[in-house]
């Protein structure tokens, strides 16, 4: 049980700072990502801890995340993970959830696009 609670904690963390990486990167930070990922974070948050999260995103402005943090928390959330299947549903939700923090201001910036590609080839 110990270790499905720090699965949670560490998946709610990191998809704080993944959002929030990927929504910077055009340099604009705008309302229609922060609500976004605002909005996913509370959907986590009925599931899980988030008391660490809140100082993800308190510090962002003077401590941002980077794409070598991004991996370096993915992979260690999925070195959790039981099985490859488990491992393969969690790569593919955080895709789809970068996609969906990239397209949420209308556009995808030509540094998102980049640091996807990036994220899905260290994972891969």
């Amino acid at each position: 049980m110990e270790q499905n609670y720090t699965a949670i904690e560490q998946t709610i963390k990191l998809v704080a700072k993944t959002g929030l990486f990927f929504a910077s990167l055009d340099g604009d930070y705008s309302q229609a990502e922060r609500n976004f990922i605002e909005n996913y974070k509370n959907r986590l948050a009925q599931v899980g801890p988030v008391s660490d999260v809140r100082q993800v995103f308190d510090t962002i402005w003077t401590h941002p995340v980077t794409l070598q943090e991004v991996i370096a928390d993915t992979r260690a959330l999925l070195a959790m993970l039981p099985t490859p299947g488990d491992r393969q549903a969690v790569v593919a939700s955080l895709a789809n959830y970068i996609q969906s923090v990239i397209w949420a201001d209308g556009m995808e910036h030509p540094a998102e696009r980049d640091a996807m590609i990036a994220w899905m080839n260290a994972l891969a």
